[in-house]
């Protein structure tokens, strides 16, 4: 018997459709997109960092080498701080060049720069949505903001796969009609806010596990083997299960006959299989909500929902194991 499970994972952190037209042009941030095959488009009120005055700023760094500021997102807020100290044990730089620090601070992003040498080095940065994404992917410089889970649930408004290139190439490099009708088409959710600042885009990878059953001595032959599906194979699987299950608005093809497609796993010796997100991640459509939840060892946590994929009985179910009653 053969069984897979296979989790999707960000490749980047997320970025808003405003911060995709600026990574054209990054080099180093477009390798990272280069292991995405699948993209979400999701939309969340726009966040913003809440910043202290200069003078209680200054006065933090002085006593407690903290950044202490708020983060606000659709009426939610909640607090806590940088540790500057742990921030520079994290990235292996000397305490003695904590004088030649330079911080940038605004709304949409802090930057934390190292000028001790010819040539000023960035040490980390942080926009809003990559801020979520290292306090759920538990950084040891951050302390606070308990409730950050408030602020990383999105409305999913389309589901895409690139089977050519890669994410970032398909869905930013290149015009993408579902993309610029989004743009077009949905409303602000704050006022005065701009869509191409609640616009995220999200770029998977796929990890897999597969778990055999060896019924009878003669099984034991293919001890070894690796027989993962083709990768191209899972993440079109992925894409045609999310849309199934999701209902996308955006997606017009609902794959209502999944998992009955040449190119799915079904049509393989694996007898059963599931999906899952391992990131600390709520998707939201019209139908039904995804649940995702990270454990940052490899597979996703205890209550993440999955999409269960079943040959015996050939069914197709979203199973949900938290109680929200």
């Amino acid at each position: 018997m053969r069984a897979q499970l296979h989790h999707l994972e960000l490749v980047y952190p997320p970025i808003s459709n405003q911060e995709s037209e600026w990574l054209k042009n990054d080099p180093e941030s477009l390798d990272w997109f280069k292991r995405s095959k699948i993209y979400f488009i999701g939309q969340r009120a726009e966040s913003k960092f809440i910043l202290e005055t200069e003078e209680a700023t200054f006065f933090n760094l002085q006593i407690s080498m903290k950044i202490k500021f708020g983060f606000k997102s659709g009426g939610k807020e909640s607090n806590g701080s940088i540790d500057l100290v742990k921030l520079f044990e994290y990235h292996d730089i000397p305490l003695t060049e904590f004088g030649d620090l330079d911080i940038e601070l605004g709304d949409k992003l802090i930057r934390i720069w190292n000028t001790a040498k010819k040539e000023p080095e960035v040490i980390d940065w942080f926009t809003t949505e990559k801020f979520l994404y290292d306090v759920s992917h538990k950084v040891p410089f951050f302390s606070g903001f308990e409730n950050y889970r408030d602020f990383t649930k999105y409305h999913l408004h389309y589901i895409g796969i690139s089977k050519k290139n890669d994410s970032f190439e398909r869905l930013v490099v290149k015009p993408h009609d579902k993309r610029l009708r989004i743009l077009s088409n949905e409303y602000p959710q704050n006022e005065g806010s701009r869509v191409t600042d609640e616009v995220i885009l999200f770029f998977f990878d796929i990890n897999s596990l597969e778990i055999k059953q060896f019924l009878h001595p003669t099984d034991f032959n293919e001890v070894g083997k690796n027989e993962l599906e083709d990768r191209l194979r899972i993440f079109k699987d992925a894409e045609k299960a999310f849309v199934k299950i999701l209902d996308t608005n955006y997606n017009e093809v609902k794959f209502k006959n999944y998992p009955h497609y040449p190119d799915t796993i079904f049509n393989s010796t694996v007898e059963r299989y599931s999906f899952s997100i391992n990131e600390d991640i709520e998707f939201i459509t019209d139908k039904t909500t995804i649940y995702g939840e990270r454990d940052n060892i490899g597979l996703p946590g205890a209550l993440a929902d999955f999409i269960f994929i079943n040959k015996d009985d050939d069914s197709v179910e979203l199973v949900k194991l938290r109680d929200d009653s």
